[in-house]
């Protein structure tokens, strides 16, 4: 009846479904001499936890404060970095308001200009993507030339052809 109950208590205990009582019987079972021989292999686990329970750590764990003074002084130099990029974009923005009306519209000429150049310099580089599908087709087929050199070298020594 004893070797019935620790059988259902190893299913549940495989499926994770065991009480602390049950997991105590367990323990309490595979430490006594008398292990029936089809459950030996489970003996070396629980007699392992009963063990691990029994161990303790002698010397005192201190907890150091530096890492958490470390993440102090990121974080505040993070918070000060945030505040100087706004303050720096604010700023600007004010700057560019008191600009007079001749000073905007130059600059707003020279942002028309920098977006030409932009849209010149992208429609010169599409030849320049074509050229490089090439040059990677040619790669790729250097590959496949030096896997068939391979092939054949191979082939030639299985068969002793020189």
């Amino acid at each position: 009846m004893e070797l019935n109950n620790i059988e259902s208590l190893l299913k549940k205990y495989d499926e994770g479904q065991t009480t602390l009582q049950e997991e105590a019987q367990l323990k309490h079972y595979f430490t006594t001499e008398s292990v029936a021989p089809h459950l030996e292999v489970y003996r070396s686990l629980f007699t392992y936890l009963v063990s691990d329970k029994q161990l303790s750590y002698q010397r005192p764990l201190t907890a150091t404060q530096s890492s958490s003074n470390k993440y102090r002084w990121f974080a505040s130099a993070a918070v000060v970095t945030i505040m100087f990029s706004v303050f720096t974009t604010l700023m600007s923005r004010n700057e560019f308001i008191e600009l007079s009306s001749e000073e905007q519209y130059t600059y707003n000429e020279t942002l028309k200009a920098f977006d030409l150049i932009s849209s010149h310099m992208n429609k010169a580089s599409a030849p320049l993507n074509a050229l490089n599908m090439i040059s990677n087709s040619f790669e790729k087929g250097q590959q496949n030339v030096a896997f068939l050199e391979e092939f054949n070298n191979s082939t030639n020594k299985i068969f002793n052809i020189k």
